[in-house]
């Protein structure tokens, strides 16, 4: 059943008084796209059973100075499973009950998902990092869409925000990630200058903010960025490199105000 613009939208337990926009209903048939994708996602991991490669949620490739500790990417299991509960929720409900924008970027960013496990288990850096810049404007895209649309109130879409939201933002911090990583891979940078990669690091960071405003502060993709920040911070601190520890406290920091401020506005 399609929802009415009168419901609240709720971002982290805020409401937002202003009407929200609702483009058009999502079909069943991209419900079902949607859900074959947070499977293939799920199940593409047995390449490394193979013996190919690495594992992408290590962070395969160069050793960066601004690379999350290794249990940092645990979150996977978080948003897989999110992936998975809310595709599986929208068949229940009703596929009309999310926007079609919102389920295309989910299949865009479902599948480019499967493609870049596949991608890092070989270890083919570059390839690894398009398949994230797809991921990542697919998993905006969603966030934006999920943030800004009135979907029904209640765990429904408490779930879609989440898991939208999440995906949406742990994808942003990794691009740059895998970026810098294919950069070191074609002789473009060297691994050991940290300069460059606080530049990385700055970005990447101010891209979270840019979009965490945009999304009126969608709690589930500034927790998602802010998790990758303090995975790096935690690095730098074994590693002994304080400028990285401070610009990821400082990016963090920044982001959490961001989120706030983004909150209030939407709030009034």
């Amino acid at each position: 059943m399609a929802t009415s613009t009168s419901h609240p939208r709720t971002s982290g337990g805020s409401a937002a008084p202003s009407p929200l926009r609702r483009g058009p209903a999502g079909s069943r048939g991209l419900a079902w796209a949607v859900l074959a994708g947070a499977v293939l996602q799920v199940v593409a991991p047995v390449v490394q059973s193979l013996g190919l490669g690495s594992s992408p949620g290590e962070g395969a490739g160069a050793d960066l100075l601004i690379t999350p500790v290794g249990w940092a990417f645990s979150i996977w299991g978080v948003i897989y499973t999110l992936a998975l509960a809310q595709a599986v929720a929208v068949l229940v409900r009703g596929a009309d009950s999310v926007p079609r924008a919102l389920q295309v970027a989910q299949v865009v960013l479902y599948l480019g998902g499967a493609v870049w496990i596949v991608c890092a288990a070989v270890d083919s850096s570059v390839a690894t990092a398009v398949a994230l810049l797809v991921m990542a404007v697919a998993g905006v895209a969603g966030a934006l869409v999920a943030a800004r649309s009135a979907l029904p109130a209640g765990w429904f879409g408490a779930l879609t925000r989440a898991a939208a939201g999440l995906y949406g933002g742990w994808v942003t911090a990794a691009l740059f990630l895998n970026l810098s990583t294919a950069a070191v891979a074609l002789d473009l940078a060297d691994v050991a200058d940290l300069g460059w990669q606080l530049g990385a690091l700055a970005v990447a960071a101010a891209t979270l903010v840019v979009v965490t405003l945009a999304t009126r502060g969608l709690v589930a993709y500034a927790v998602a960025g802010g998790w990758a920040l303090v995975g790096i911070a935690v690095t730098g601190s074994a590693d002994g490199t304080t400028a990285v520890v401070v610009t990821a406290l400082v990016a963090l920091a920044v982001l959490a105000g961001a989120t706030l401020l983004a909150q209030r506005r939407a709030s009034r």
